[in-house]
């Protein structure tokens, strides 16, 4: 394909550019999630205070001078959103214009420009559609990964006044390799009594790189335990369950779902508020509250909180399995398996993303 514009999007490059090789297994049970790129992405430069066209067109590595502003002060936010194939051949997207907001949450925050929502859905639809054949069939899909970072080359403590703006996508499978593909599946918690993740005041409700990079250590640690995630409490004392790393929590008891409130120390999960709205009318109670640790332990071993579940746009629903605490004792939540609520859930939600039930809210946009 040669130059040509889709919209306000230029797109350039060579058809190949859009079949995976042959050798490539896209079946979803064998793709790792994050690790295989599609060849095109979509770019768009911040210069003079202002966008320039975004572009479609083969990837390529991103040249920064030693000095960029993102390399030292960590300006870089990100989101994470899918495009699913339905039955009738067509894709879809999820939700993509909450993440558009939520980006520019988190630009203002990191001081950085807003990424135009109309520059921010047109890129991604384009370039989805120009690589409509790397989607996996279900329960496989597309991962996108729109990033924005800070590139004007200055050592001073200040805000860049350059930005690159990019998507790439990636398909993928399961999030967590140990859950079946297509199923919630479950895996063990470990529980971060002594290490924080967010402070009030701080960067907690903002999807930026460093908030990720404070986490890391914490989870390899608990990978080592044979835990698949962590859970964090508050970072001012008060033993709250707050989330985990990279993900959003839901905790069944008495009948009722309860999650943490927004307190701006947590991400606005798009599918946190999607199972808020979905939940009652699958007959589920919910509700957000302050979720007290020691408290929420205690039902878990009296069996009043008999389900629990992880929940992200990449790892979908996740039954929690067990939470294991510092002191190395472990708690199991329910029989361990996944419960019945988080069944209909996670069965309700993928039918809806995945276009096999009807879409009440308006949520699936077509590519």
């Amino acid at each position: 394909m040669g130059a040509i514009t889709e919209s306000n999007i230029d797109i350039d490059f060579a058809g190949a550019a859009t079949t995976p090789p042959v050798d490539l297994d896209l079946r979803p049970d064998h793709l790792e999630f994050g690790r295989v790129t599609a060849p095109l992405w979509f770019r768009a430069r911040y210069r003079n205070a202002a966008w320039e066209r975004g572009r479609v067109e083969p990837w390529s590595t991103i040249n920064l001078h030693p000095a960029a502003i993102v390399l030292h002060y960590a300006q870089c936010i990100f989101e994470g959103l899918k495009a699913y194939k339905l039955p009738d051949g067509s894709v879809a997207l999820f939700r993509p214009e909450m993440n558009a907001r939520r980006m520019n949450h988190s630009a203002a925050r990191m001081a950085m420009p807003d990424v135009p929502e109309q520059l921010f859905l047109d890129g991604i639809r384009t370039l989805v559609d120009c690589q409509r054949k790397w989607i996996p069939d279900p329960p496989g899909s597309l991962y996108i990964r729109p990033t924005l970072i800070g590139t004007e080359p200055c050592i001073g403590v200040r805000a860049s006044s350059e930005y690159l703006f990019f998507v790439i996508v990636l398909p993928s499978g399961s999030y967590f390799p140990q859950t079946l593909s297509g199923s919630t599946g479950t895996v063990r918690v470990f529980v971060s009594e002594s290490v924080g993740r967010a402070a009030r005041g701080g960067t907690g409700d903002t999807k930026a790189g460093a908030n990720y990079s404070v986490t890391l250590q914490v989870i390899a640690a608990a990978k080592k335990k044979g835990c698949a995630q962590v859970m964090f409490l508050d970072s001012h004392g008060e033993r709250t369950v707050e989330e985990m790393g990279g993900m959003n929590v839901f905790f069944l008891r008495g009948g009722t779902l309860v999650t943490p409130p927004l307190t701006g120390t947590l991400l606005a999960g798009i599918t946190r508020d999607s199972l808020l709205k979905l939940a009652p009318t699958l007959g589920v109670k919910v509700r957000e509250e302050r979720i007290a640790w020691d408290e929420l332990l205690a039902h878990v071993k009296s069996g009043r909180v008999n389900e629990a579940f992880a929940c992200g746009t990449a790892a979908v629903i996740t039954g929690i399995e067990s939470f294991v605490l510092e002191n190395g004792t472990e708690a199991k939540v329910g029989d361990g398996q996944c419960g019945p609520v988080t069944h209909k859930l996670f069965d309700a939600l993928r039918n809806i993303q995945y276009g096999v039930s009807k879409d009440p809210f308006g949520w699936v946009v077509p590519v």
